[in-house]
């Protein structure tokens, strides 16, 4: 299994943690030093919409102004 996240994201510390607790094999992939190649990004999408893979709960995202949060949309994504 693999994990993909950012080590300093709270989510990514507690699902790391519940799979060391439970003895699950897993590599981590930091996504944020290695990067993420299109052809997952693609895959994700397929399964759960571009929308759940932009974080609008994250500090990057909060600190965009209103305008440029606006334009992030399907379209405007690279063709996912």
């Amino acid at each position: 299994m693999t994990v993909y996240g950012i080590k300093n994201c709270n989510t990514v510390k507690s699902a790391i943690d519940w799979f060391k607790k439970n003895n699950v094999e897993f590599e981590f992939h930091d996504y944020k030093k290695s990067g993420v190649d299109e052809s997952k990004l693609k895959e994700w999408s397929k399964q759960v919409g571009w929308e759940r893979l932009v974080n609008k709960r994250g500090t990057t995202w909060r600190q965009l102004d209103e305008a440029t949060q606006k334009k992030v949309t399907m379209k405007n994504l690279p063709s996912i």
